[in-house]
């Protein structure tokens, strides 16, 4: 792009002009100038044609106007400027500005470039000026448009295409309370599908739809969140289920908290008796844990992109990744059959409606927690209990186990592993926490159990007081709600598969470094003079992921690698291998999770504690098991969230939600270029 400066005058040029004979009179010449709209006159000789001087709009006012001489006396000779400066057209800006400011002139004719006796135009020192102005401002302004062209455009537009689609998804409990007559729960249900369509049409004019790196996919995910849990607090503003004459804020943040909850799935409410709201809107609070939890953000941006923008988002989601259609077939047809077989069963087994049915099925499949009513969930009704606890481990184990059960298309190896350790860890904290809590669990052992498997799952269901357990059953209950189900489901939390992951990695670690100090010793003993620097295997873990397949059912082959990995003792140094394994990705990104989920715990619980401090029964431990709950997207409350907690930490606590829904490492990948490589 050329510099403004060293553009040629050719770009300037204002080629209307006129020429007036040197003896014609100063009010000759004002009739020539006014109808041609131009504020020089140049002026020819009488003898001949060429140009003598040169006249301004300026020099006839100065000179004849303000001096009150009179213009049909004076002539255009007397007050002309003379001779002429002129440049040629291939003469750039910068010339041109330096020649008027030498001479003191405004004006500047311009002649043609292969005859310089031809004027062909004019320029001015203020157009000069203002177009240079306007071109500094466009180049630097250009660098502006396409980091939004090529940065945030995309993310418009994906976001358009998240809002438009869940706006639409809105109609459906509108509807319903349009059918049952609650005209107030479904104009605010309505006022949600109004927002949420009309934010993604204006962000759609905006956008381009176009792939998103990581980076933009983290953008999308956090302010899709982000606006689906603004707009979704529009029906509880509306319909204010808390309390007559609430002001404003406390309005905002306790239906934001409701609504964030239920697009995360965590289920943490402050209304204690549902049934007391409108039919369509309980069943709208379920409906929001469904369209959140069946994970439709990422089915969303599926339907626009190929596979392997799919498979790139492996770090937002965790765990293994489905091929679209599987994914489709997972969340469309066989959740929906799971969420068929569960209706059935409450409604025939638990004797509840069917609309409450439905909602509680929401609940449980979705990870979410809330319930249609109160009273629904009771240790008398143990049909009904032993109903949700199947559906909350369903929902808890990954997308693609379930895929793998109708299909044969994938083996779930590496998901089986991961079932069984949350399964070994439920039985363990089952048998710990009848242990712990042994005067309760001795008449209540199935609610024990109950309320255990909601907490490893992160659903969140909740029919006993929690804050009157001992905190060693708090504390267990707390793990269980950070480590969470397995990735890629529905439930919350660090994941099974990232602990299995930490633990390998550091077995992996000590194995190779005790190799290395037996080696070492031995060879200290047989060569003291030796002063060469000691190494130890780097177990090629990068290079056994991608052989892993071949060696699989291959004896000879395993026996090969076994020796290849003693063979390669020598490649990274003892001081080294620390960094080695941190710099894997996958370990890196698992250490960074595990340590803000308890970061975030502990901060949050803090935040809220000293909010609170002078409270009625304001526990710290009790905090720290509600601010778990948000961040692991789990629900269970220790009587902290109630409609009297302040607004600041209710709003703390939506933040834990959001946050916790992308498992936080979004947030790293935004701001921290590094973890995206």
């Amino acid at each position: 792009m050329v510099e403004p400066l060293e553009r040629p005058l050719s770009s300037y040029i204002h080629t209307q002009f006129v020429t007036a004979d040197e003896n014609s009179s100063v009010a000759e010449a004002v009739k020539i100038l006014q109808p041609k709209n131009v504020e020089i006159i140049l002026v020819t000789s009488s003898s001949n044609e060429y140009y003598v001087g040169i006249v301004t709009d300026s020099d006839i006012l100065e000179k004849v106007v303000m001096k009150g001489e009179d213009s049909d006396l004076i002539s255009l000779k007397s007050i002309m400027s003379s001779p002429i400066k002129t440049l040629p057209s291939s003469s750039t800006v910068r010339q041109a500005i330096q020649l008027m400011r030498v001479h003191k002139i405004k004006h500047l004719p311009v002649t043609d470039s292969t005859n310089k006796e031809k004027i062909i135009g004019t320029v001015t020192l203020e157009y000069l000026a203002e177009a240079i102005r306007i071109a500094v401002i466009e180049k630097t302004f250009r660098s502006y448009r396409k980091i939004i062209r090529e940065h945030y455009k995309p993310i418009f537009a994906n976001v358009a295409i998240i809002m438009q689609f869940t706006g639409l998804l809105m109609i459906i409990p509108a509807l319903l309370g349009t059918f049952w007559g609650e005209w107030q729960s479904s104009i605010g249900i309505y006022l949600a599908f109004v927002g949420m369509s009309l934010t993604g049409y204006i962000m759609n004019t905006l956008g381009e739809k176009s792939p998103l790196n990581l980076k933009q996919s983290s953008i999308v995910v956090v302010l899709s969140f982000v606006l689906l849990s603004l707009f979704g607090s529009l029906p509880y503003m509306y319909i204010n289920p808390f309390w007559d004459g609430i002001d404003f804020f406390s309005l905002f943040a306790g239906s934001f908290l409701e609504s964030t909850s239920g697009f995360t799935t965590t289920g943490l409410s402050t209304i204690i008796h549902p049934e007391n709201l409108p039919e369509s809107f309980s069943f709208y609070r379920s409906y929001t844990l469904w369209v959140g939890g069946l994970s439709f953000v990422y089915l969303v941006m599926a339907l626009y992109y190929p596979e392997t923008k799919l498979a790139g988002m492996r770090h937002l989601l965790g765990g293994g990744i489905l091929r679209f259609k599987q994914l489709l077939s997972t969340i469309s047809v066989i959740f929906a059959i799971y969420t068929a077989i569960l209706i059935l069963l409450f409604v025939i087994f638990g004797h509840i409606n069917i609309l409450d049915s439905i909602s509680l099925s929401f609940g449980t499949l979705s990870s979410g927690g809330f319930v249609p009513t109160s009273t629904i969930l009771n240790s008398v009704n143990s049909s009904t209990l032993i109903i949700i606890m199947g559906g909350m481990i369903i929902a808890a184990l990954p997308f693609a186990f379930h895929f793998g059960i109708f299909s044969k298309e994938i083996e779930a190896t590496k998901e089986i592993q991961e079932i069984l350790v949350f399964i070994i860890l439920i039985t363990i904290c089952i048998v710990l926490f009848l242990f712990i809590e042994s005067s309760f669990s001795k008449n209540e052992w199935l609610s024990s159990i109950f309320h255990v498997i909601s907490a490893s799952t992160t659903t969140g269901f909740q029919f006993i007081d929690l804050s009157h357990i001992s905190t060693s059953g708090k504390i267990l209950l707390i793990v269980l709600m950070l480590i969470g189900g397995t990735a890629f489901s529905t439930a919350g939390g660090i994941k099974i598969a990232r602990i299995i992951l930490i633990f390998h990695k550091l077995i992996n670690y000590k194995e190779n470094t005790t190799t290395f100090y037996d080696k070492n010793h031995n060879h200290d003993n047989n060569h003291h003079n030796n002063s060469q620097p000691t190494f130890i295997s780097s177990t090629a873990i990068q290079f056994r992921k991608r052989i892993k397949p071949f060696y699989k059912s291959n004896y000879k082959a395993k026996k090969l690698q076994k020796n290849s990995d003693k063979l390669s003792m020598s490649m990274v140094p003892l001081d080294k291998y620390k960094f080695h394994i941190l710099s894997d990705k996958a370990f890196r990104e698992a250490i960074f999770v595990v340590v803000l989920f308890i970061l975030f715990t502990m901060v949050t619980a803090i935040c809220i504690y000293y909010l609170n401090i002078n409270t009625k029964n304001t526990n710290f431990i009790n905090v720290i098991f509600e601010t778990a709950s948000s961040v692991s997207n789990t629900g269970l409350s220790a009587g902290i969230t109630t409609m009297h907690l302040d607004s600041f930490s209710k709003l703390i606590l939506s933040f834990n939600m959001i946050m916790g829904r992308f498992e936080i490492i979004a947030i790293l990948y935004i701001f921290i270029s590094k973890l995206r490589v």
